[in-house]
């Protein structure tokens, strides 16, 4: 009897893990037989550089770039098998999205018991719950909703597995007299393998090399070799060189600026992945995160967050704190993503930037419940795994369109520029829905973004009338008027690469409704001149000229 309940006493944190896996992938199982969305068509449908390989050249892979903005070698050759096994089919990107997802739990587990018994020992017999708790608390999660079910973001669950490879690597190569090579080289492997995945996987080198030397400063000081520092400062370098390798091949860069805006963004964004981290609100495709009016809290959070990190750096060293070291370790995975260089993106801030940063804020949160009574302990994390797993379940439903996932957007956040701008260019204009665009347009709460909303609009109700009346003079108005609003970005995207990407796309459409125009009447000399003043005037110098 007595070996059948040591038994069960073992295997029984499995099945709280094994409930709360089914309960998430049973949420993602949903959305297999949705479509494509948004970026997975250029990554993959429009992507015939990839779609072409053949096996003999899978090695130029490792040579080039093969999708339009980074290089990203493992997670190219991921999708290569994928099409090779069962074409372009939406089902098997995203089954294999949720079989990669799974396969960071036992990673999780795996660490997480580690790195419990080595900062706690004296309650070393607790760490299975611990981390089974750690695991069931991250993998109902609805932060990793947009990771596993978008197909674009195939690279945050690829690098993930390989990111906690590494980090179960780096523990078992503690050794009582310093780290054990076979471990330590077998971690820097992994960690090479989740950057060549996803680049920002730069972060968990930091994260080992702590790892390291805490292990090597608890040496006996009579066996301690300084060449033990080797190893953290090889992980150090090895990400370094990577990274600069990764950067100077990227497409996703853009104009760097310098100013107390940039301290503002990056402290904001800091506060709203700490935000995300642990809030069930719904969960949204663009953050507005500048526009909120939340954004002096959510920098005070950033502060707050920074400021206890710092201060568990200072105490770590002196003695071990799980708290601290989780505290740490969630700041060095959101550093990638608090753009001090700033990069080409439609929203500051997504869930997709918190797929592995997730598990140190759950941990400290477990970490800090097992400070409670036993009942209190376990009715908190409850209440947290009930919230976060509500919204894991209703959230998939979002991505069964990108239509649905801008109207989800909309109605939490009405007068957000960049879904509105989405929903009315991508679906309203093109079908039609005139009116509707055009009130969704006046809705938007930033005036800059609504003035030029409104007025593309008004452009392509002209457009329309066009066809039909043969008349392209209030269409000649209206972008003229236009004109004034896009001959310089507004003053907020210096340091908002977001609003940035809105003006630039807007004066796209602005450039494609004009060679429309011209297309449309190749003989109306007024048509012609005013296109190629209009186009000169917002620095498409190139379309201007190519105007006949």
């Amino acid at each position: 009897m007595f070996p059948y309940n040591a038994r069960m006493r073992k295997f029984a944190p499995w099945l709280l893990i094994l409930v709360s896996t089914v309960i998430a992938v049973a949420a993602y199982l949903q959305t297999l037989h949705y479509p494509f969305v948004n970026d997975d068509a250029i990554y993959l449908v429009e992507n015939t550089k990839l779609t072409g390989l053949q096996s003999a050249d899978l090695w130029r892979l490792f040579i080039e770039p093969y999708n339009p903005y980074e290089f990203l070698p493992l997670r190219d050759l991921s999708y290569w098998i994928d099409i090779k096994l069962a074409g372009l089919t939406p089902s098997v990107f995203r089954l294999h999205n949720i079989l990669l997802y799974v396969l960071c739990l036992p990673l999780i587990y795996g660490v997480t018991l580690g790195i419990w018994r080595y900062f706690r020992p004296v309650d070393a017999a607790s760490a299975p719950w611990a981390a089974a708790a750690v695991t069931a608390l991250f993998v109902l999660h609805p932060a990793h909703v947009e990771a596993v079910v978008w197909i674009a973001s195939h690279k945050d669950v690829l690098s993930s597995v390989f990111s906690l490879l590494a980090l179960w690597f780096a523990l078992k190569a503690k050794q009582e007299h310093g780290l054990a090579s076979a471990y330590a080289i077998a971690a820097l492997l992994a960690l090479l393998a989740a950057m060549l995945s996803k680049a920002t996987a730069v972060a968990v080198a930091p994260v080992m090399a702590l790892l390291w030397i805490l292990c090597w400063r608890d040496t006996p000081e009579s066996l301690r070799q300084r060449s033990g520092l080797l190893w953290p400062l090889a992980s150090l370098l090895l990400a370094a060189s990577i990274a600069l390798i990764f950067f100077a091949s990227s497409s996703v860069k853009t104009t760097a600026y310098f100013g107390v805006e940039i301290i503002t963004r990056a402290l904001a964004i800091l506060g709203w992945l700490a935000r995300l981290a642990v809030s069930p609100e719904h969960r949204l495709f663009y953050h507005p995160v500048l526009e909120d009016p939340s954004l002096p809290v959510m920098v005070a959070l950033g502060v707050a967050v920074l400021a206890a990190a710092g201060m568990a750096a200072a105490m770590i060293m002196r003695k071990r704190s799980l708290e601290g070291f989780a505290l740490i370790t969630f700041l060095l995975l959101c550093i990638p993503y608090i753009q001090f260089i700033p990069y080409k993106t439609h929203s500051l801030v997504s869930d997709r930037f918190l797929t592995l940063s997730v598990w140190p804020f759950v941990l400290l949160i477990v970490a800090l419940s097992w400070r409670l009574k036993t009942i209190p302990r376990i009715a908190l994390l409850f209440a947290i795994a009930l919230l976060w797993g509500y919204q894991t379940v209703e959230r998939p439903r979002d991505w069964r369109s990108y239509e649905a996932l801008m109207d989800a957007d909309l109605q939490a956040h009405p007068g957000n520029y960049l879904p509105a701008f989405q929903k009315i260019m991508s679906y309203q204009l093109p079908q039609g829905r005139f009116r509707e665009a055009g009130e969704l347009a006046s809705n938007i709460t930033i005036p800059e973004a609504r003035d030029i909303m409104s007025k593309l609009v008004d452009v392509a109700i002209d457009l329309r009338d066009v066809s039909m009346t043969g008349d392209p003079r209030n269409a000649i108005t209206h972008l003229h008027s236009l004109e004034p609003l896009l001959k310089q970005a507004p003053v907020q995207a210096k340091w908002d690469p977001a609003m940035l990407h809105f003006w630039k796309v807007s004066r796209d459409s602005f450039t494609l409704e004009w060679q429309w125009l011209v297309k449309s009447f190749p003989d109306d000399a007024e048509v012609r001149n005013s296109a190629r003043l209009s186009l000169a005037s917002v620095l498409k110098y190139g379309n201007a000229a190519a105007s006949p």
